[in-house]
C-alpha cells in the first residue's frame, strides 16, 4: 500500500479537506516486535505509515559515566535502567548536580551536531523520496533532557526557585535544539518532531503560569525558527496536557500528539480544539487495543474520525502510545484495517 504524497500531508496539517486521512501506524515497543517478528514483517508488507520518519546523528564527545549493573547510557551520557518486565526504559540516576558540573558537561560532554553528518539521513531520504513528507525526529533535547541530566525532583526545585543551574540549562538546551532545527531544515526535511512529556496522569508537572513564564518563550523561539526555514513542527507530549493546548495553538504549533485517552478526555479535546491545530494519536493502545475486541476497536476508530472531523483535515490516525508486549496481533490488524477503512471518503 503506497503512502500519501507530501502534498496530501501538507493539506492535512493546514486544515484542508483530506479524502484519505493520514496514518501513523507503526509505533511498536521493541519487545512487541521481538515477540511477534513474523507477524510484524507481514503487517509491514501490507501497510505503510503515510510519511517517512528519520532520525538524526549525534556524535559522542566523552566516555560513558560509571554504571551500576543493568544500567545503560545514551549518547548524552544519561543513565537508564530497564522498565518493568523489560519493556522500555526509565531514568536511573542524575549525572549533574551543580552549576559548575553543568558548565563542564555542556563544554565537554553534550553531544556534538556535526553539519556534515547530523542530518545525513534526512538528506538521503529527501533525495530518495522527493514526493514524500519527511519528518525528522529530534527527541528529548529540552525539558526532558534537563530532567534526565539532573533528575526530576531537582529540576522541579530549580524551576520553582529560579535556580542558576536551571537558567543555564534552559539557555543551552534551547539553543542546542534550535541549531538542530536549522540543520534539519537545511537537509531538506518537511517537518521536525520534538518531544517533551509535560503531564502526569491528572495534571501538568508545573503550574500553567510558571510554564508560560519559564518555557513558552523558548518553545516559541524553536517554532519560529522552524517556520522561518519552511518546517512544520510536530510535538509529542504525554499526560494530562489539555491546559497547554491553547498555548501551543497560540505559538503556531502545527501538530500535537499522542493524546492518550486514558488521561485526556479526547472527545472533549476534539470538540474544543479540532480544526485549530492538527492532532495525531488519540487511539487507546493501553486498554482497548490490548483487551478489547475487533468491534470495540473499530468503533473507537470510527468515533475518533467523526469527533475530529478527520476528512476536514488536521487529524492523523495513530495509536496514542507504543503498542506494547502482550497486545494481540489480531487487534493490531483490526486497528490498521479500521484506520484505512474509515479514513477514506
Amino acid at each position: 500500500m503506497s503512502m500519501l504524497t507530501k502534498g496530501a500531508l501538507k493539506d492535512c496539517l493546514a486544515g484542508r479537506p483530506t479524502p484519505i486521512v493520514p496514518a501513523w501506524l507503526f509505533w511498536f515497543d521493541k519487545k512487541f516486535t521481538e515477540e511477534n517478528q513474523s507477524d510484524v514483517e507481514r503487517l509491514r508488507r501490507e501497510y505503510d505509515n503515510d510519511f517517512i520518519q528519520v532520525g538524526v546523528r549525534y556524535e559522542k564527545r566523552a566516555e560513558d559515566p560509571p554504571m551500576e549493573p543493568d544500567e545503560f547510557t545514551d549518547v548524552w551520557g544519561c543513565l537508564f535502567e530497564p522498565g518493568p518486565d523489560g519493556a522500555g526504559a526509565r531514568p536511573a540516576r542524575p549525572i549533574v548536580r551543580r552549576v559548575k558540573e553543568w558548565e563542564r558537561y555542556a563544554e565537554n560532554r553534550m553531544p556534538e551536531m556535526r553539519p556534515e553528518t547530523y542530518a545525513e539521513s534526512v538528506r538521503k531520504a529527501a533525495a530518495a523520496y522527493p514526493d514524500r513528507y519527511i519528518l525528522a525526529r529530534k527527541w528529548r533535547t529540552f525539558y526532558e533532557r534537563m530532567s534526565l541530566v539532573i533528575g526530576f525532583e531537582q529540576l522541579m526545585i530549580e524551576i520553582a526557585m529560579d535556580g542558576e543551574l536551571f537558567e543555564k540549562m534552559l539557555a543551552n538546551l534551547r539553543d542546542f535544539t534550535i541549531r538542530g532545527i536549522e540543520l534539519i531544515a537545511g537537509a531538506g526535511a518537511d517537518g521536525v518532531y520534538l518531544a517533551d512529556d509535560w503531564g502526569t496522569r491528572d495534571r501538568l508537572h508545573i503550574s500553567l503560569d510558571l510554564w508560560k513564564k519559564r518555557f513558552k518563550p523558548a518553545y516559541g523561539a524553536m517554532i519560529e525558527t522552524a517556520h522561518s526555514r519552511g518546517l512544520d513542527v510536530w510535538f509529542h507530549s504525554c499526560g494530562a496536557i489539555a491546559d497547554l493546548i491553547p498555548e501551543w495553538i497560540d505559538l503556531g504549533l502545527d501538530a500535537i500528539g499522542h493524546c492518550r485517552p486514558t488521561v485526556l478526555d479526547v472527545p472533549a479535546v476534539a470538540q474544543r480544539w479540532r480544526g485549530k491545530i492538527a492532532f495525531y494519536g488519540c487511539l487507546d493502545a493501553e486498554h482497548n487495543l490490548m483487551n478489547g475486541s475487533r468491534a470495540s476497536i473499530r468503533e473507537e476508530v470510527r468515533a475518533r474520525m467523526r469527533g475530529f472531523r478527520a476528512h476536514e483535515g488536521r487529524y492523523i490516525a495513530s495509536p496514542a502510545s507504543a503498542i506494547m508486549p502482550g497486545t494481540p496481533v489480531e487487534n493490531v490488524r483490526a486497528l490498521f484495517e479500521a484506520i484505512r477503512e474509515f479514513g477514506r471518503v
